[in-house]
């Protein structure tokens, strides 16, 4: 799965010559991590808000690289929670030059800390999957997105004798972007 994305995200560097336009953005959305306590009879879910944002570029007509920056709201016991991602859209048209559908690879770190009772825990870790959604250009220089990241977490923790691990983060978001 890694040598799948790394291959696409070179792919995606390798059109860099054509039309080039740089955006920022900010999104907010929902995110839901479930989490495996034990041999995996017991989960858990963290149901939290988050706010992105986002440094890219276009890359050619069909596709665009991103970094993003997330900070999910903590709530019960976690202390912190964010994380760092790397993605490849591949873009298609839908309607000429308003409308747009993306689907890419998505990798990354998330970092999440909880702590109560002095028992701390620690689920940082690696983050790999996708993310698809849809872009409307409002104006030339704003547009509007909307989309759905799967991302599978690689973060475990020990935590009194009990393994803990992060096993998978769902995160839906509506957010606008300036091109320049």
């Amino acid at each position: 799965m890694k040598k799948i994305l790394l291959a696409a995200l070179l792919a995606g560097c390798g059109l860099m010559g054509a039309d080039n336009v740089a955006y920022i953005g900010a999104s907010v959305g929902n995110a839901e991590l479930k989490t495996s306590v034990g041999s995996g009879d017991f989960e858990s879910k963290h149901d939290d808000t988050h706010y992105t944002a986002t440094v890219g570029q276009y890359v050619g007509e069909y596709g665009r690289v991103s970094l993003s920056y997330t900070y999910v709201e903590p709530t019960g016991y976690v202390q912190h929670s964010d994380g760092v991602s790397l993605a490849f859209d591949y873009i298609l048209p839908v309607v000429d030059n308003t409308v747009s559908l993306y689907l890419g690879p998505v990798i990354g770190y998330t970092r999440l800390k909880e702590e109560s009772a002095g028992v701390k825990m620690d689920l940082s870790g690696m983050h790999y999957g996708a993310q698809a959604g849809a872009i409307i250009r409002i104006v030339n220089n704003i547009e509007i997105e909307g989309g759905y990241r799967y991302l599978v977490e690689t973060g475990k923790d020990t935590v009194l004798g009990v393994d803990v691990s992060a096993d998978d983060l769902r995160m839906w978001y509506v957010g606008a972007n300036f091109r320049f």
